[in-house]
């Protein structure tokens, strides 16, 4: 999880709009390292030393993962929206599987 330094929300959309592909990248690889735990949510972000926290939780990894792969593709970070798109594929939930499939057939 990462410690951002200040206790405002707006300092999380300020660096989540500044560091866009770093934001991404870290959100991806902590949706690929959990898919496989029972784990209800995952921790992405604590605000200063304070008890808030952003999260995701499992029924939005897809979702996250579709918003991830849509900006790695426009910005042309082919590596990291093939990424997306494998982790996608390793989800088991049938309709997240529909979902996903849609989306791809759309690309």
């Amino acid at each position: 999880m990462i410690q951002l330094p200040n206790t405002s929300v707006g300092t999380l959309r300020k660096f989540m709009k500044e560091h866009k592909d770093i934001a991404f990248r870290y959100v991806v690889k902590e949706i690929e390292r959990n898919v496989e735990s029972d784990a209800d949510k995952i921790k992405l972000f604590q605000l200063g030393d304070t008890h808030y926290v952003a999260s995701i939780r499992r029924a939005d990894y897809v979702t996250a993962l579709l918003e991830a792969l849509e900006f790695f593709m426009e910005v042309e970070l082919f590596e990291d929206a093939e990424n997306c798109k494998n982790i996608m594929k390793s989800i088991q939930s049938k309709e997240d599987r529909d979902i996903i499939e849609g989306f791809l057939q759309d690309l």
